[in-house]
């Protein structure tokens, strides 16, 4: 039986909404169970995640042309009336007439026929208003968040902490989808071997020049393609986090702890840059995702890696205690770095945060006993927020003046940013092009003989 891409946008939103879940889960769940072809697939990702991008906006023009105020819509008539009116209003391609009688089947489909010539004269209606509704937007903040769909709430906050020029260059970045990137398994094949076969299926990429085997793929999906012995010769990793380990300068033969590790990809590149040989214990509080980084390791020909069950907010044990040579301290946070790729998080309220600064701080504290002197602790967010960041780094330095300032050895990541390098800094998806994510760098002062 054929599957409607447009009642399953539908139902996986309202799914989405209902669960309060992750976007990337409940798609993955949907894509696994739905039987269509590559091309539904890639219009089925785009409607999901687009909806829920421009949902402020799209709820604003849809309120406008409905009697019925859009909060008091049946979830599957509201989230249809979503897709239709994101096709029309962000995508050029497919026709007016087209998103309308889809959205009419659709919500026959989902057994909400009833509703039919009520969508089809809302979608009607939101069509006339194509070219002009951005016209219609009021001033200032309100405005910005129709444009942007984001909370005004997040304007305000990022406008606070970095300045109205960067603020508005978040709100555009918002908009763009990410680069994916992905890194050559250097323990399996060679840069050039994996060249070889991304050519082989037509995949288009670029080579990141300040990044060791790193390249950017316009067509990811065409990576299913390769032969099954060449899909452990690569994996997704955003620049963000393999700048983080190109900071953290692993060596050979060294020991190495990641302390919040799951889903991995930290302690895979790491052991990399370590050439196989040493050690690499990562941690994670549950046993599961413990056994999946293992399996990971083992499929990519990783053998120094050691997974634990731990938690990082507890002391470590004694027998640890100024063992590792480096410590990547990869904290859980708010998130506010990768909203382009869980776009949901935007509309988060900003006091749920509120607890995670002390968190944060706690696992790091205990990562930094298990520093040998001289050793490295590096601590990592994927948000954009300074307390949860910068304010984090100085209290651990005002705190523990048995560590020091590391310069992190990035140069061309503080280039971008037109700064001096320093322990500390923050990349910007409009201005590094990556996730948003801080790094700071820290070192134990060596203990006088």
């Amino acid at each position: 039986m054929a599957v409607s891409v447009r009642a399953a946008a539908a139902s996986a939103l309202a799914d989405l909404h209902r669960r309060q879940g992750y976007s990337n889960i409940v798609l993955d769940e949907l894509l696994k169970a739905a039987p269509i072809g590559d091309a539904d697939r890639a219009l089925l990702s785009r409607l999901f995640y687009g909806v829920i991008e421009r949902r402020l906006t799209l709820d604003y023009v849809i309120g406008g042309c409905s009697s019925t105020p859009v909060r008091k819509m049946h979830p599957l008539v509201r989230e249809t009336l979503r897709v239709a009116a994101y096709q029309i209003l962000f995508m050029d391609r497919i026709p007016v007439s087209a998103a309308v009688n889809e959205a009419v089947t659709a919500v026959r489909t989902l057994k909400q026929g009833h509703t039919a010539g009520f969508v089809n004269a809302v979608l009607r209606a939101v069509s006339r208003r194509r070219d002009c509704w951005t016209e219609e937007l009021p001033a200032g903040d309100e405005g910005l968040s129709l444009r942007y769909s984001c909370p005004r709430e997040l304007i305000a906050f990022w406008r606070a902490a970095y300045g109205e020029e960067r603020m508005r260059s978040l709100l555009d970045s918002l908009q763009q989808a990410p680069d994916e990137y992905v890194r050559v398994n250097t323990l399996l094949t060679a840069d050039e071997n994996f060249v070889e076969a991304l050519a082989s299926i037509g995949a288009n990429h670029q080579n990141f020049a300040d990044l060791p085997h790193c390249f950017r793929l316009n067509c990811a999906y065409l990576l299913n393609k390769l032969e099954s012995e060449q899909k452990n010769w690569y994996y997704y990793q955003d620049i963000a986090s393999q700048w983080a380990c190109c900071a953290l300068d692993a060596r050979p033969g060294e020991r190495i702890a990641d302390v919040c590790a799951a889903p991995g990809g930290k302690s895979l590149t790491t052991a990399q840059y370590m050439g196989n040989t040493g050690y690499v214990l990562a941690c994670d509080v549950y046993e599961h995702k413990c056994n999946v980084m293992a399996e990971r390791a083992r499929q990519y020909g990783i053998a120094i890696l050691e997974t634990a069950v731990r938690d990082a907010a507890l002391p470590c044990k004694e027998e640890l205690r100024g063992t590792f040579d480096r410590v990547i301290c990869d904290v859980p946070c708010s998130g506010l770095g990768v909203i382009r790729r869980k776009p949901e998080i935007r509309y988060k309220n900003l006091a749920e945060f509120g607890d995670l600064p002390a968190l944060q701080y706690t696992i790091l504290e205990n990562s930094a006993q298990l520093v040998r002197p001289g050793g490295v602790l590096q601590y990592s967010t994927c948000t954009l927020n300074p307390a949860e960041n910068e304010e984090i780094a100085r209290r651990f330095l005002r705190e523990h003046p048995e560590f020091s300032p590391r310069i992190l050895p990035i140069a061309p990541c503080f280039e971008a940013l037109g700064i001096e390098p320093d322990y500390h800094i923050t990349l910007f998806p409009p201005v590094h092009g990556s996730d948003g994510f801080f790094i700071a760098g820290f070192i134990k002062n060596e203990v006088a003989g």
